[in-house]
């Protein structure tokens, strides 16, 4: 999709869409890169506040957005490419893949192709360009992840991948997660002691 595409997903009827739509639980491991000299901050979200995301508009709230698996993590920030046949590496600053626990209790599923309909977007939209638009109009997916930010129950979205078809990311909202929900870095060393918890 190029930015002169027609778009399906508008702001209009979206808060009415998202409040009949069934939300799930999640509870599974999940993986995110992060630079090496930021392990000391590994769950912070503050960089997709700063520089926007997908899911997120510039300065507005903040997304931790973590991967189904190590190779995704990978194929996310471009350290490697996968062809029909094998994955090429690239030269990439020091990384550090981490393994996050996710105890979840409403997310939005957006590879489940049922409620992507009923939102009136597509696996096309939601996985294509997001970066050539107007200044004066989000792209279909930031208007999507702040309308799900603003619903204020649903704490992640499990979308699509970009890069994989096969795979998928969670876009979580960090300042939505409910009591009993939890982010937490799986290291039982205790070099990392990275918790985020619902209230």
């Amino acid at each position: 999709m190029d930015g002169t595409t027609s778009l399906v997903l508008t702001a209009r009827g979206l808060e009415k869409k998202l409040k009949n739509l069934k939300l799930s639980a999640f509870s599974q491991v999940t993986y995110r890169l992060i630079h090496a000299k930021y392990y000391q901050t590994s769950l912070s979200a503050i960089g997709s506040m700063k520089f926007a995301g997908r899911y997120n508009p510039k300065e507005q709230y903040e997304v931790l957005y973590l991967a189904d698996s190590p190779i995704t993590a990978l194929q996310e920030v471009n350290a490697v490419f996968r062809s029909n046949a094998q994955l090429f590496p690239v030269k990439d600053i020091p990384r550090i893949l981490l393994s996050i626990e996710c105890q979840l209790s409403n997310i939005l599923d957006l590879t489940d192709e049922a409620i992507v309909k009923e939102l009136g977007t597509s696996f096309q939209e939601l996985t294509g360009s997001w970066v050539l638009h107007s200044q004066s109009s989000l792209p279909p997916t930031q208007l999507l992840g702040k309308a799900c930010f603003e619903n204020g129950a649903i704490e992640a979205l499990k979308v699509p991948s970009a890069q994989d078809a096969r795979a998928f990311n969670l876009a979580v909202f960090p300042d939505r997660l409910q009591i009993n929900s939890k982010i937490r870095v799986f290291d039982d060393s205790g070099f990392i002691d990275a918790v985020i918890e619902g209230y």
